[in-house]
């Protein structure tokens, strides 16, 4: 391996979310410029390439021990990232939110000795400052985790001052942007358009993991106000299952508006026919999915 190359470790959530489609997005171009990456997780991360060079997958076992009234995801974590730094002589473990993925990371560190010690970055997309931070039994564990790591990152400028504001934090935290590269369509626009079932509606896109904060409600709210009706289609590119939403669908008498597809991985397909992209949260960091549907 060349003196220059990297060896990195990166954990993520790997559901369709943001923060984890970024990690991947990353590891992807560390490993197409030469360095060597480990992704870690409880599986497979949604969007990482199964036959790419230098990319490699290590899965974390969760046991549902009767001892525990709920599984712990932490300790294996740490456990599993301790023996792949261990095994594959790690640089660097850089892992995507702070609980549980720097508290894991740091105990991994802590398990091994000195010259085998990764150096540990944990950069925030969120959820540790905007949701957790105000969650006294998860900000001091926070704030241990960002004060612990070897740097600390923040996806904009706004997320870094709350997390200052909020977490007390007068750490150094460097300010490295969400990106996204998109890749040629696999389709064309009329193949696309037609196994929508779209004539020359207006197509709105909206992609998220449909968390609470996306605030689905008002999404669907605001396209039931949409005049006229027959102008459009939103098209709902869902990172988790949509049924929990389809009986607002039905009591809006959106049935024949909306068209979902869950777990989209070539978003570009869909991204190339959109008219309008439509985002409804109560607040983002960095929207991942509001930058795509720029480009």
């Amino acid at each position: 391996m060349a003196a220059d190359t990297l060896r990195v470790g990166i954990t993520c959530y790997p559901s369709v979310g943001g923060s984890g489609v970024l990690a991947t997005a990353l590891g992807e171009d560390l490993a197409a410029r030469g360095h060597d990456v480990h992704f870690i997780a409880y599986e497979r991360p949604f969007r990482l390439p199964s036959d790419a060079p230098r990319l490699h997958f290590h899965p974390v076992a969760i046991n549902d021990y009767e001892l525990f009234r709920f599984p712990d995801y932490t300790l294996p974590l740490s456990v599993r990232m301790a023996e792949v730094s261990r095994d594959h002589r790690l640089d660097v473990l850089h892992v995507h939110y702070a609980v549980p993925h720097a508290t894991a990371a740091i105990l991994a560190r802590a398990m091994l000795p000195p010259g085998q010690q990764p150096r540990v970055v944990t950069t925030l997309h969120g959820t540790d400052t905007t949701l957790l931070g105000h969650d006294a039994g998860y900000a001091p564990a926070i704030k241990h985790a960002l004060t612990s790591s070897d740097a600390v990152t923040a996806v904009s400028e706004s997320l870094k001052r709350e997390t200052q504001r909020v977490l007390d934090f007068d750490g150094p935290i460097e300010l490295i942007h969400n990106f996204f590269a998109p890749r040629p369509p696999s389709r064309s626009p009329e193949a696309v358009r037609d196994e929508l079932g779209l004539g020359d509606e207006v197509l709105v896109v909206h992609s998220s993991n449909l968390r609470q904060g996306k605030r689905v409600d008002l999404l669907l709210e605001t396209a039931a106000r949409v005049r006229p009706r027959e102008a459009f289609k939103l098209l709902i590119l869902a990172g988790e299952a949509f049924a929990p939403f389809a009986s607002d669908v039905r009591r809006l008498g959106l049935a024949d508006r909306v068209i979902v597809r869950e777990k989209v991985h070539a978003i570009e397909d869909y991204l190339q026919i959109a008219d309008v992209g439509l985002y409804t949260s109560d607040a983002e960091s960095f929207c991942l999915s509001i930058l795509e549907a720029m480009c």
